[in-house]
This record gives C-alpha cells, sequence and structure tokens, in this order.
C-alpha cells in the first residue's frame, strides 16, 4: 500500500507560504477553507501564514481569506 502525500504536510513553513502566494496570485483570491483542505493543515496554521504574507505586503487578507496584491 502506497501513502499518498498531501500537498502541505512535510512542506516547511517558507515552501507552504511560497504555494499560498502563488496560489493566490494565479486565482486572484484564496480562500482559508479551501486552502486547509487543498494543503492538509489547521485552519489557525493557513491564517498564522496569511497573516506573515500580508505583512510582507504579498497578499491582502479579506475575510475568510486573502487577494492577491498583484
Amino acid at each position: 500500500m502506497s501513502a499518498q502525500r498531501t500537498p502541505g504536510r512535510g512542506m516547511d513553513r517558507e515552501e507552504r507560504r511560497e504555494l499560498i502566494a502563488c496560489v493566490a496570485r494565479a486565482r486572484g483570491h484564496v480562500r482559508v477553507a479551501d486552502l486547509v483542505q487543498e494543503l492538509g493543515v489547521s485552519r489557525m496554521t493557513i491564517h498564522r501564514d496569511l497573516q506573515h504574507l500580508d505583512a510582507q505586503g504579498r497578499i491582502r487578507r479579506i475575510r475568510s481569506g486573502a487577494t492577491s496584491t498583484a
């Protein structure tokens, strides 16, 4: 039996944040709930990541997610 790897698990914090920023740029916006499901990490982890990316000016946090700044 082969284990299927969840994209966010095993990924370090900076890799995950880079992925979130890229997804926001590609889609124009991201939702916390979608990121939790897609990356397999907790809501609090996503909230911390979005807060960090917003402080860097890479995304803009909005209620329930974030939008691209590009």
